[in-house]
């Protein structure tokens, strides 16, 4: 029966990935907001209102992103949408309004806005685009900037329900594989590149009456396990122990 069941859940999901939707399913780990809530004062720099809840909205509305990172940066965030694509143009202003880089993302069906959240806790924001949502897994482009330096530059994308970051300081990105079944990614940014680390792979354990009884994890290595120098079976007890990865063992 279990098998049955997988099988379907699997079936649908490739149709939900086929149609899409216009918003994320509840994650276990959202991508956060760095805006806070209350009444959407005006940008003194561009006079666009803060970027926040855009609800279920097609396409999403121009508004402007702060840097909460003490670079003074402001980033005014225009949409425009054409059938199921959507193009997300974005661009980087000083303290004092002078334009320091434009970035350009083009999706499918991505109705929500860009966010800003430090993923690697160096101190500094990184810059979340979404190119894709859908029920399922949905996909991120994400912007780095490092060194001291103003200007962005794409790291990679992220792919999964949520994008969370680990007390150690990597960036995690949890996607469903299957039915009761996770793939718990684990990044890190070198010269503001996303580096694959591990990955957490969580996999139902099927009871007598064809029912998920349980799920087991095991880490295998997705890039960075040299690095790391740890061993397959130290690097699944550390990793299999992040509460990101216990938290969906437990769903």
């Amino acid at each position: 029966m279990w098998r049955k069941t997988a099988v379907w859940w699997m079936t649908a999901l490739s149709a939900v990935a086929l149609t899409a939707c216009t918003g994320p399913a509840e994650p276990e780990s959202t991508v956060a907001t760095t805006e806070t809530s209350g009444a959407p004062d005006t940008d003194p720099v561009t006079g666009m209102t803060p970027c926040g809840d855009i609800g279920s909205a097609a396409t999403p509305p121009d508004c402007v992103l702060r840097a909460r990172d003490g670079t003074g940066l402001v980033f005014e965030v225009r949409h425009a949408a054409n059938g199921s694509s959507s193009l997300t143009t974005i661009i980087v202003r000083d303290s004092d309004g002078e334009q320091v880089q434009t970035i350009t993302e083009k999706g499918w069906r991505a109705a929500a806005g860009a966010r800003l959240r430090d993923l690697d806790a160096d101190g500094r924001d990184e810059l979340i685009i979404p190119l894709f949502l859908a029920t399922a897994n949905a996909s991120y482009a994400i912007y780095h900037a490092g060194g001291g330096s103003l200007e962005y530059r794409r790291a990679g994308q992220l792919g999964g329900i949520g994008i969370d970051t680990s007390d150690s300081g990597y960036t995690v990105a949890s996607a469903r594989a299957g039915y009761a079944a996770w793939d718990v990614q684990f990044w890190t940014f070198v010269q503001d590149r996303l580096h694959p680390v591990v990955t957490a792979q969580v996999r139902p354990i099927e009871g007598s009456d064809g029912k998920v009884a349980g799920t087991t994890c095991a880490v295998v290595d997705s890039g960075g396990l040299d690095d790391l120098g740890l061993s397959a079976s130290a690097a699944t007890a550390q990793f299999c122990a992040e509460p990101t990865v216990v938290r969906v063992m437990r769903n």
